[in-house]
């Protein structure tokens, strides 16, 4: 019996081969293509019509257990929000300051680069941004219980209703 050591070489040869995936068998290939149907692209709003866009709440930290005393634990944690709507994700981000105001931060998860988001308080003065290159703004800290956030991309906008009071649900 013989044994033979192969050197670095064959060593990353075999290796190389052992990488290579088969390929489907052609009439699997011409099914899926032949199965494919690109979708309906959604008819763009009229020039200067926004789309009015509804959104679902689906997370909100508020509702979670408070952390063990001593890991930030009590009504003076952030918050976070988590609203869902069509092709798009909303991250809000509520943290308290001092003398009652509150930090409204966010971001547009989905296909939007640009847009603008504004801040309603019911007591105080409006705030508008632009959002960044990663769809994020903020805001200056603002007083009050509630407000509304009026979030605008390209062909549409969504208005969503924010309550900072801790412990309201």
């Amino acid at each position: 019996m013989s044994t033979h050591d192969p050197d670095d070489a064959e060593l990353a040869g075999t290796l190389r081969a052992s990488r290579g995936l088969e390929d489907a068998p052609e009439t699997l290939i011409q099914r899926a293509i032949h199965a494919w149907r690109p979708r309906a692209a959604a008819a763009p709003a009229a020039p200067g019509l926004l789309r009015r866009l509804g959104a679902t709440l689906r997370f909100d930290s508020l509702a979670t257990p408070a952390p063990a005393l001593g890991l930030r634990a009590g009504p003076d944690r952030m918050r976070q929000l988590l609203f869902a709507t069509e092709a798009r994700d909303v991250d809000l981000r509520l943290e308290p300051e001092s003398g009652g105001r509150w930090r409204l931060s966010g971001q547009v998860l989905g296909p939007d680069e640009q847009g603008s988001a504004a801040l309603l308080p019911e007591q105080g003065k409006p705030q508008q941004v632009a959002w960044n290159e990663l769809a994020e703004f903020a805001f200056e800290p603002v007083a009050g219980a509630s407000c509304r956030l009026l979030l605008r991309g390209v062909d549409w906008e969504l208005e969503l209703p924010i309550e900072f009071t801790p412990g309201a649900g």
